[in-house]
């Protein structure tokens, strides 16, 4: 009797752990995986006028699939980055001892096969199969130690994700891939901000990333170009083709600002803390964007 009530208990611990722990794994990603990509989810779910029940349905099987999403690099990642995050992410579960290698192993091999699943039940397979593949590449055949496959893969990560997002809801539309490439484009070509706070970990293992194949300062400047641009190809390709009604162009002006601040930031403002931060902005800015996509594709 006491086995046959405490087994569900069992249970229902082992799945709260997991939860918990994939949590402690992807939580430095939310702001560039779930949370954004779900609000895309959401502006197609706008577009496509489902029911309210519909609609709440679509988008939890949505923040699912980004959850297994990104669950999938995290674990690829730091499998591979133990020693690095070591120096610059100190507080992940493989190096505080919350997980260990051969647990994470078994997870990705899991996820590896749960996720493509999932994917092909929302009908976004070829979206799910893209993303594996570029995560392989990434994290077993050597994307990740160049400043160029980094790059790409952040970037082409974002019509992965961006697209599946729109298409489990419904058919991709021509706006919809309008944000999808200004993003890709927008992400390829300034992602390498995340390398400036990491720069002491990527030296230690022999990492090739902008600020050590270019130079700190000439990356920095470049970053700052790129940010100071931003307004233009944030009004010009994501708000001008939408009705200008005031909240359209209120955010126009707060993401535009964002871009401005960032290219100040990343040149004036250095040191590990002072990047983390500007890091950090540059994730809002894009769960930000996203988010005003729920008004502005509909």
């Amino acid at each position: 009797m006491i086995t046959t009530l405490t087994a569900p208990v069992v249970v229902l611990q082992s799945a709260w752990h997991e939860i918990r722990l994939s949590w402690l794994f992807i939580s430095a990603d939310r702001w560039t995986t779930v949370f954004p990509a779900t609000c895309f989810v959401m502006a197609a779910v706008v577009h496509a006028r489902l029911s309210v029940p519909e609609a709440a349905v679509t988008v939890v099987l949505g923040a699912l699939y980004f959850w297994l999403f990104v669950y999938e690099h995290t674990l690829a990642n730091q499998l591979v980055g133990v020693e690095e995050d070591r120096v610059n992410k100190p507080f992940r579960p493989l190096v505080t001892g919350r997980s260990s290698m051969r647990g994470a192993r078994l997870r990705l091999i899991v996820v590896r096969i749960v996720f493509p699943l999932y994917g092909y039940c929302l009908g976004v397979l070829e979206w799910a199969l893209m993303w594996q593949i570029l995560s392989l590449l990434q994290h077993e055949y050597g994307w990740g130690r160049h400043w160029v496959g980094r790059n790409l893969y952040a970037g082409i990560g974002v019509v992965a994700q961006l697209a599946a997002a729109w298409q489990i809801v419904t058919v991709i539309t021509p706006d919809a891939w309008r944000w999808i490439v200004t993003l890709t484009v927008t992400v390829t070509f300034l992602m390498s901000v995340q390398d400036l706070r990491d720069i002491t970990g990527d030296r230690a293992v022999h990492r090739s990333t902008m600020p050590l194949v270019f130079g700190e300062t000439r990356t920095r400047v470049f970053l700052c170009c790129g940010f100071a641009v931003g307004p233009v190809a944030i009004h010009y390709f994501l708000m001008a083709p939408a009705a200008q009604h005031w909240w359209i162009v209120a955010t126009d002006v707060l993401l535009g600002a964002l871009s401005l601040l960032l290219s100040v930031r990343v040149v004036l403002l250095r040191g590990r803390e002072a990047d983390q931060r500007s890091y950090r902005l540059v994730e809002q800015w894009y769960t930000l964007a996203l988010a005003a996509s729920i008004y502005t594709l509909r």
